[in-house]
């Protein structure tokens, strides 16, 4: 039997570096918000949005295998009908709808060992700069060139994971592999200095799940689905059989613990602010009040002016209630948070039961992702946030694993954009 190699034209690879180089400009923009980066986000935002309805003929089965996706952004955008801040509401709910369209392009247009590349690139610039901040005036040790630690925490978590990946596939070349051993190390060594609690419990788990799903003989009973599902039930019934043995002792382990990391009982006031918020999930239990329509401090009398001012909050800072459950309740209502659980089991689901066995690395990527977004999304509120690095990532892990992770998305033929493979 004779095999006919497929080798992709001039265009073909053109059109694929192309993107590539887009996508990486894109997470580059995404990891840090700079003036005028809108001049950047928006053009990239609108190519993304033509390349879906250019290629839309060909990604239409995709599309509608995962329509469930855009449950939420349409009912984002529909409750400008009863939200105060209607403009507000349709300018960040079509912002949503932007977001998961760029991970459609993402997913049919690239493949996951070329994320792996563009996040490399982009987080390891930050992470060199914030190394060298201190000594250039641009930052602190803490933070490095990020407004917070816990946003530097989260990048060199980012490319933890990226560099971790890279080391256990054994698609890239050597000296690929030498540079994410550096970036490693690397976020490591500012993951430490950033002095987050958070970023380091990331990286622990991150590291776990690696070593566990991605080094471990992937042979057996590690080839089937159900073990993934069984794993994490059984992490679940111990974290609740834990729960209930603490809860017995006089002495309470989990101050014990957050004192350890500098933190107090109220997790820095995120306790505070969610009594805040089943209060108001009480007052509009439904419907919510739209985007917006609660962190909008107008009236003095309001109960966002009193949490600002409780916080020490100027009215023009940006402000959540640092739980994207909690968040997406208030402005969404019941019926949005329902809708945005629903997106969640879908792509977790399309992860573990579509995955590629051939390679086993992207898989567990995605896997790492659902973990860090998932762990996230407890004390921060960027769950199917629009533009969120994290949300673009975990969306774009289920689209990857519902349509197979081909070798070449565009064209059925093997294209490496940026050459980097080896």
């Amino acid at each position: 039997m004779t095999v006919t190699m497929a080798y992709p034209s001039n265009r073909e690879v053109l059109e694929h570096r192309r993107d590539h180089i887009l996508v990486t400009l894109w997470i580059f923009v995404t990891f840090k918000q700079f003036r005028f980066d809108e001049l950047v986000l928006y053009p990239l935002a609108l190519y993304f949005a033509w390349a879906f309805v250019r290629d839309f003929p060909r990604i239409f089965p995709l599309v509608a295998r995962s329509a469930v996706l855009f449950v939420f952004p349409a009912w984002w955008l529909l409750s400008a009908l009863w939200g105060d801040q209607t403009g507000l509401i349709l300018k960040s709910g079509l912002q949503l709808m932007l977001t998961i369209l760029i991970c459609y392009c993402i997913a049919t247009r690239l493949t996951a060992r070329d994320l792996f590349i563009s996040l490399l690139i982009a987080s390891s610039y930050y992470a060199v700069m914030s190394f060298l901040a201190p000594y250039m005036g641009t930052g602190t040790v803490a933070r490095g060139v990020f407004s917070s630690k816990n946003t530097m925490g989260s990048a060199m978590v980012v490319l933890w994971l990226a560099s971790l990946c890279i080391l256990i596939d054994t698609g890239f070349s050597k000296k690929i592999k030498l540079l994410a051993a550096v970036a490693a190390a690397l976020a490591v060594w500012q993951i430490h200095r950033s002095d987050s609690a958070t970023a380091v419990l990331l990286a622990l788990g991150i590291f776990g799940l690696v070593f566990c799903l991605g080094i471990l003989p992937r042979s057996g009973i590690f080839k089937s689905p159900f073990f993934y599902i069984a794993a994490l039930t059984v992490s679940g019934i111990a974290v609740l059989m834990l729960g209930v043995f603490f809860s017995s002792l006089t002495v309470d382990p989990v101050n014990a613990v957050l004192a350890a990391f500098g933190k107090d009982g109220t997790l820095t006031g995120r306790t505070v602010l969610w009594q805040y918020a089943t209060a108001q999930i009480e007052q509009q239990p439904l419907l919510g009040v739209g985007a917006g329509g609660f962190w909008t401090p107008y009236d003095k009398l309001s109960e966002a002016s009193r949490i600002y001012e409780e916080f020490h909050k100027a009215d023009y800072a940006t402000f959540s209630f640092h739980n994207s459950y909690y968040e997406i309740a208030v402005h969404q209502g019941l019926i949005g948070l329902s809708f945005s659980v629903l997106i969640v089991l879908w792509t977790i689901g399309c992860i573990l039961f579509f995955r590629n066995k051939s390679e086993p690395v992207s898989t567990v990527f995605f896997l790492c992702v659902c973990a860090v977004t998932l762990a996230k999304s407890m004390t921060e509120s960027e769950l199917l946030a629009p533009f969120a690095l994290l949300t673009i990532l975990f969306l774009t892990g289920g689209l990857m694993s519902l349509r197979g992770f081909p070798a070449v998305p565009s064209s059925g033929k093997q294209v490496s954009g940026l050459h980097v493979m080896g």
